[in-house]
């Protein structure tokens, strides 16, 4: 809803400003984030728009400032977009990062975004908040800006989250019944979660992610295998990137690779070998990767994907998927989604047009995704 004139705060106090990269350290820049309402998102971190620009990706870093201090942000990626459309699209990958129930923040915020990024030949500005669908009041004030609802969503709208905040017993508690004897079982079998260094766990896990796509209807790779360990590498060796891997004498029987971020974590890939089923190595590997991030002070668990269930089919190739991720009693969570900002009118318009076609054509000749 929006604030009576008389009740809103001159948007003078705020400032946005963008941050050169010479001017921001990746400890300046993350510190901010995980200081910022929320905590911030590891997509949204310096590691992540530096492992982008390597891809023709140009981070831009803004902050929004009240008295000097960092309030809020967002980490844009600028692509060019000509020949085609001359100019630039501006994706702000799973941000900003802004206290939405501040009317005047909100604004004064992507009022200078704007501005920057008309200055600097941007068409669109992308945001993908974490804010979820149910805030009618954020989608109103965004509408109100000037955003409309992209083309696609580009990361997981829905996705199922875990509160690790919790006693063991009450997590435990709160998973399905045969969630639990599974993990008892595994336990009870002998099945030992480790951490892997990255040569070892690339390896293993990428190899079960081929096999996975020959074998499982529905689980196909997009993104190009150079792509995967660029990526995986890059965050390994920041400190936010991890493998875990649920063995059985000496015998990897399934893995998962997780981002890590403040007092949060991201469940991005997962994959098991044939042997050994029937020990349930899976559910194992998941419970002891949940007390290793408890006991580092990690509170906020994103599986990271999870059909809404009135969605789910009996034929759905990823109902097996779902199962186990709601096996362990999180809650399924909706959020906006993307959402386009032109800043050219005709231009954004031109993009909207033709986004689908730079789309396939990038994918045919590139042989990966292009965000």
């Amino acid at each position: 809803m929006r604030l009576p004139q008389a009740a809103r705060k001159d948007t003078s106090l705020y400032t946005v400003r963008e941050v050169p990269e010479l001017e921001v350290t990746r400890g300046e820049w993350d510190g901010w984030l995980r200081d910022s309402p929320g905590g911030g998102h590891v997509l949204q971190g310096y590691e992540w728009g530096e492992f982008k620009k390597l891809l023709g990706w140009k981070p831009v870093r803004l902050v929004l400032e009240r008295g000097g201090q960092v309030i809020g942000l967002g980490q844009f990626l600028a692509y060019e977009t000509g020949p085609f459309v001359p100019g630039y699209l501006w994706y702000c990958t799973k941000g900003p990062w802004l206290d939405w129930d501040d009317e005047e923040a909100v604004r004064a915020f992507f009022d200078g975004a704007r501005t920057i990024a008309g200055r600097q030949g941007a068409h669109t500005l992308k945001i993908e908040p974490e804010v979820f669908d149910k805030r009618t009041d954020v989608k109103a004030l965004l509408d109100g800006i000037g955003f409309r609802k992209a083309r696609y969503d580009l990361n997981f709208k829905h996705t199922l989250l875990m509160d690790l905040s919790a006693t063991e017993e009450d997590l435990l508690s709160r998973m399905k019944s045969k969630t639990r004897y599974n993990i008892r079982l595994a336990a009870k079998k002998g099945v030992e979660v480790i951490e892997s260094d990255f040569e070892e766990g690339w390896t293993t896990l990428y190899g079960w992610m081929e096999e996975m796509e020959d074998r499982k209807e529905g689980f196909v790779m997009r993104r190009s295998q150079d792509y995967m360990r660029a990526m995986m590498k890059t965050m390994y060796d920041a400190g936010q990137g991890r493998f875990f891997f649920a063995t059985h004498e000496g015998t990897p029987l399934a893995g998962i690779y997780i981002f890590t971020f403040g007092g949060k974590y991201w469940y991005m890939h997962g994959a098991s070998g044939s042997k050994k089923r029937n020990l349930m190595p899976t559910h194992r590997l998941q419970w002891e990767v949940m007390l290793w991030a408890k006991q580092r002070g990690m509170t906020y668990y994103d599986m990271v994907g999870a059909r809404k269930p009135e969605n789910v089919r009996e034929n759905d190739p990823v109902l097996g998927v779902y199962n186990f991720k709601v096996g362990f009693g999180g809650e399924i969570v909706d959020f906006l989604g993307c959402l386009d900002l032109p800043v050219k009118q005709v231009r954004a318009a031109a993009w909207y047009r033709f986004e689908p076609i730079y789309y396939r054509l990038y994918y045919k000749l590139k042989h990966d995704v292009f965000y």
